[in-house]
C-alpha cells in the first residue's frame, strides 16, 4: 500500500533535516536509560476508568519505559521510547528526530512520532515528575464518540453515555474505547517547530491525525491537523499560554455513509486550551482548561469542556504532598422528543497523595483517587481506589 500524505510529509521533513545537517561531527553520544513503575492498587472499578487507549494504565502492577537517545551530530539528535506493560503488547511511545539549526538559540524541528505540542502536561506523564499516579481527564478519559463509526441518532448516542472507558455500543454490540480530548498515551506522526525567545514560548506543527485520535499508520483520511501553542514566561516562576488544534478525525471508509457532497475531511475536531503555572518557593501550582468540539454528520456539534487544578508542596527533607481537582462537562443535545441531555456522562476526579524522594532516582508515592460519574437520573456513582507506587529511574 502507498503511504498517506502525512507519512510522506514526515519522510520529506526527515530527509531535509538529514541532508541539511553538517556531517563533520560523528555520533558521539548514545544513551540508554529507563523508568520502572511498581504499583500496588486495590481492586476497584475505578481502575477501569484510568485505562489508556491500548488497555494499559498507570495503575497497572508494573510499567517499564525504555529510552534510547543519540546525539548524531552537534545539530541532530534522535529520541525514542518504548513502553512495556502486561496489559498490552510492547509499543513505541515516541520515535523522532530533533534538529537544532542554530545551537545558540532555543529553536528545534521535531519530525517523526512526536510529543503533542499543545498544553503543558507532557513532562508530568512520567512517574518521576508526576506528584500523583493518575492522568488528568482531558488527557486520558475516553468519551463515547468514535472515529470509525457515526452515531446513528441522538438517542443511540445518549444510550451509550458513560461507557467510553469500557466499550461504546451504538448498534447493539460493544466496540472499542471512545476518543479522549487529547490522547497523552498515543503520540502522533508529524512535524513541529518548537522553541522560545524569552519571554515568548512557541510551538507550531502538523500531524496526520487529531489529538483525540492519532493516525500513526496509513493515513485514515487525506486531511491534516494544524496545532500549536503560544506562551509567556514574564517572570521566574510564572508561565501561561494558549493552545489549539484543528483537523478532521473521521476515517475515509465512512464516506459512503455521509450526506451527499460530504466526505470525512469535512468533520473536524476543534480544540482550544489555556494553561498556567506558578512556582513559589516549595509550592507548585498548575492548571489547564480545554473547550473541544467534534463536528458530526448526524447529531451536530458535540461540545465538551474539561479542566484541572494541580498543586504540590515539597518539604526540605525530601517529602511532598500533592493533589489534583479535575472535571469534564459535556454539552447538551436534543433527543427524539426534543428534551435536552448531556451527550455523555459528566465526570469529576479528585486525587491526593504524598511521596518521598529517597534519592534522585527512587521515589515512593501513596495516593487516594475518587471519581464521580453523573447519571441521567440526576444522581451519581462514586468510585475510588488507594494505590502506592515506586518510581525508579535507571
Amino acid at each position: 500500500m502507498k503511504p498517506g500524505l502525512g507519512q510522506a510529509m514526515v519522510g520529506i521533513a526527515i530527509l531535509a533535516v538529514a541532508l541539511g545537517t553538517p556531517r563533520s561531527s560523528p555520533a558521539s553520544d548514545l544513551r540508554i536509560h529507563g523508568l520502572l513503575d511498581v504499583v500496588a492498587a486495590e481492586r476497584s472499578e475505578a481502575h477501569d476508568l484510568n485505562r489508556l487507549t491500548r488497555g494499559d494504565s498507570s495503575f497497572d502492577p508494573y510499567g517499564l519505559r525504555l529510552f534510547i537517545d543519540a546525539q548524531v551530530t552537534n545539530r541532530l539528535a534522535v529520541y525514542s521510547q518504548f513502553v512495556l506493560r502486561d496489559a498490552t503488547t510492547p509499543y513505541v511511545d515516541g520515535a523522532y528526530l530533533l534538529w537544532s539549526p542554530l545551537p545558540s538559540h532555543d529553536a528545534h524541528v521535531l519530525a517523526g512520532k512526536i510529543p503533542w505540542p499543545i498544553g503543558t502536561y507532557a513532562p508530568r506523564t512520567y512517574s518521576n515528575h508526576n506528584p500523583l499516579i493518575g492522568t488528568p481527564l482531558m488527557y486520558q478519559y475516553h468519551t463515547t464518540l468514535l472515529w470509525y463509526e457515526i452515531p446513528p441518532s441522538a438517542d443511540a448516542l445518549l444510550a451509550t453515555a458513560g461507557s467510553g472507558q469500557r466499550g461504546v455500543n451504538y448498534e447493539g454490540y460493544t466496540e472499542g474505547f471512545g476518543m479522549p480530548i487529547i490522547d497523552d498515551s498515543y503520540w502522533d506522526v508529524g512535524v513541529t517547530l518548537t522553541g522560545s525567545e524569552r519571554p515568548i514560548e512557541y510551538a507550531l506543527g502538523m500531524t496526520a491525525g487529531t489529538p483525540g485520535w492519532p493516525s500513526t499508520g496509513k493515513d485514515e483520511n487525506s486531511g491534516k491537523t494544524v496545532l500549536g501553542r503560544v506562551g509567556l514566561a514574564p517572570l521566574p516562576g510564572l508561565r501561561f499560554g494558549v493552545s489549539g488544534a484543528y483537523g478532521p478525525y473521521l476515517i475515509e471508509d465512512l464516506n459512503p455513509e455521509l450526506p451527499p457532497g460530504k466526505d470525512a475531511t469535512d468533520y473536524h475536531q476543534k480544540l482550544r486550551m489555556a494553561d498556567v503555572e506558578i512556582l513559589v518557593g516549595h509550592l507548585e501550582v498548575r492548571g489547564e482548561g480545554a473547550t473541544n468540539t467534534w463536528e458530526t454528520p448526524t447529531v451536530g456539534n458535540l461540545d465538551v469542556k474539561a479542566g484541572y487544578l494541580e498543586g504540590q508542596y515539597a518539604f526540605a527533607f525530601g517529602g511532598f504532598v500533592g493533589g489534583r481537582v479535575d472535571r469534564m462537562r459535556f454539552g447538551d443535545i436534543a433527543d427524539s422528543t426534543g428534551a435536552l441531555h448531556s451527550w455523555d456522562s459528566n465526570v469529576d476526579r479528585f486525587e491526593i497523595g504524598s511521596g518521598y524522594h529517597f534519592d534522585r532516582n527512587v521515589l515512593l508515592k501513596l495516593v487516594y483517587q475518587s471519581m464521580r460519574l453523573h447519571q441521567s437520573s440526576g444522581t451519581y456513582r462514586r468510585l475510588s481506589l488507594f494505590a502506592a507506587q515506586a518510581s525508579i529511574s535507571f
